[in-house]
């Protein structure tokens, strides 16, 4: 991967197409592997139609993301990608060839099924954040938001019209053989992924630990303004918008009166609105921000669901799933941009694996609150009191706004070395580092807003416990002091920062009035003898 492929996507309007993106032969033959999991939500309706235990397959679906998506993000920043999308990949089909398998022998019930799904779960877990990182290093900077969006209209697409497909197979020979027709197109993407050779990584420093990267993650999420936004703009959608898929299926069979092939089309029309949302966003873009095209779709898909409720016919399902999917991608693709384009390399999977623990924790959380005001309630009622939530929470969540900056330069150039007379064990710790500045009094206020922000960079990139100490003997000096947790963590501290990074700490150095730079010191505490 080249640095400017980890350079954030322009804030302006994507001008090239929205397929320009499958001109790279890596990203086309992925996005064409791309096959969900069908004909379950289907199979729960004949087993247990009551709407908490269809509304629970999302849980048992979403509920593996809560419980892996931090660690399965830190393994897919340290190791081999490649490895470990095809360790979960395999780990997925052996899970669908087993449920059906058991369908088609007329062993599935409710409870087994649940269990199955949360197993294959567990894998689409380890999977996802790994996958989602490639993006940017599969297409170059402009058109990283058009390959976003079409990544996800994919896999949505070949959902609905496999639902489509798989419901024709449904009413003619039963779920399992549609669940295992979609096993055996899971092994297109095994095949791409064998197919596709990513470029080794380059690092001087050893590995992270998996245990040390969550934490380094969650830090930097928790330090990074552009990433709490999405977050609180993802509980806000998601949670809402997991009371339509919660109630679909139960929906579809016992209001609409659909068959499964029927209910399969409704799904592809979802799939085809998608794709169209995908082709539109560029348009889109010229005239909307990141941030308004988010507000406007998430209102749209409240009154989508809101209507729901109120129609009792084949042909309006279908219309309004369509307008559904279409907006539908247009929100996702403005959660997933704001991640991607905000991050560093170093940290992407990461970030993607607490949004993805975001997103799936509040749809399994979002099916199981939402079943249950169902079974107290009705269907109807729930899907409305969803919607008008939807609407308010949007509004409500309006001073958080999800951006994408032309500016900004993720770039990770090599840090300089450290000038210390001795190389500690990457372990020993911790690392106090000191930097001294003799500054103009009448700039002091100017010097403390400049600090405030490069104290933020330092917490996010790994720092903990920093201070700026004024000399109360000498007017102008001042010291900035912060630890780190070990001499490794300190190198791959100076190892993360990026060339906006960089360019805030020379601002900061500007200030300083000695010789030279601001002399830096680092000093590693001493271990106390028994």
């Amino acid at each position: 991967m080249t640095d400017s492929a980890s350079i954030t996507a322009s804030e302006k309007t994507p001008t090239k197409s929205v397929w320009a993106p499958l001109k790279h032969p890596a990203f086309r033959i992925l996005v064409i592997g791309n096959v969900a999991i069908l004909a379950v939500a289907w199979l729960m309706t004949t087993l247990a139609p009551e709407p908490i235990m269809v509304a629970l397959l999302q849980t048992a679906i979403y509920l593996p993301f809560v419980l892996l998506s931090l660690p399965a993000g830190a393994i897919a920043d340290i190791f081999n990608r490649r490895t470990v999308l095809l360790c979960a990949q395999v780990w997925v089909f052996i899970g669908v060839i087993i449920l059906g398998l058991l369908t088609i022998n007329g062993a599935m019930t409710s409870w087994l099924l649940l269990l199955l799904l949360f197993l294959v779960g567990l894998g689409w877990a380890m999977y996802s954040p790994a996958w989602n990182a490639l993006a940017p290093e599969l297409v170059p900077k402009e058109e990283l938001e058009n390959a976003i969006a079409l990544n996800a209209a994919s896999f949505n697409f070949c959902r609905g019209i496999g639902a489509a497909l798989g419901g024709v197979v449904v009413s003619g020979s039963g779920p399992g053989t549609a669940i295992l027709i979609n096993a055996a197109t899971m092994l297109a993407m095994l095949s791409a992924l064998i197919w596709w050779k990513p470029a080794p990584k380059e690092s001087y420093l050893p590995a992270e630990r998996v245990v040390g990267a969550m934490k380094a993650g969650m830090r930097y999420v928790r330090h990074s303004e552009a990433l709490r936004a999405v977050i609180i703009k993802t509980v806000v959608f998601v949670a809402c918008a997991s009371a339509l898929w919660s109630f679909l299926p139960l929906m579809a069979k016992q209001q609409y009166g659909l068959n499964a092939a029927q209910y399969g089309i409704v799904l592809s029309l979802f799939g085809v609105g998608n794709l169209l949302g995908a082709t539109l966003i560029p348009i889109v873009r010229k005239r909307l921000s990141m941030d308004l095209l988010f507000m406007v779709s998430a209102l749209v898909f409240a009154a989508a669901m809101g209507a729901l409720p109120f129609i009792h016919n084949f042909i309006m399902a279908c219309v309004i799933m369509f307008f559904a999917g279409l907006v539908w991608i247009m929100v996702n693709a403005a959660l997933n941009a704001g991640v991607l384009t905000s991050v560093p390399a170093w940290v992407r999977a990461r970030a993607i694996a607490v949004f993805l623990f975001t997103f799936q924790g509040c749809l399994a959380g979002g099916s199981l609150v939402w079943g249950t005001f169902a079974s107290y309630t009705s269907m109807p009622i729930a899907l409305l009191t969803a919607a008008a939530l939807l609407a308010v929470g949007t509004f409500c969540s309006a001073p958080f706004k999800v951006v994408s900056s032309e500016n900004s330069d993720l770039r990770t150039p090599r840090a300089p070395e450290p000038n210390i007379i001795k190389d500690p064990h990457p372990d020993h710790g911790p690392v106090l580092v000191t930097v001294e500045y003799l500054i103009d009094p009448e700039r002091m206020s100017e010097f403390r807003q400049t600090m405030a922000s490069l104290e933020i960079l330092r917490r996010r990139n790994g720092a903990y416990q920093w201070y700026l100490f004024g000399d109360l003997a000498k007017a102008g000096r001042y010291v900035e002091t912060f630890f780190v947790e070990n001499w490794g963590e300190y190198l791959r501290h100076m190892q993360r920062g990026t060339v906006d990074d960089n360019n805030a700490e020379k601002k900061a150095n500007e200030f300083h009035l000695g010789d030279g730079p601001p002399p830096i010191a680092h000093m590693l505490a001493e271990k106390r003898k028994s």
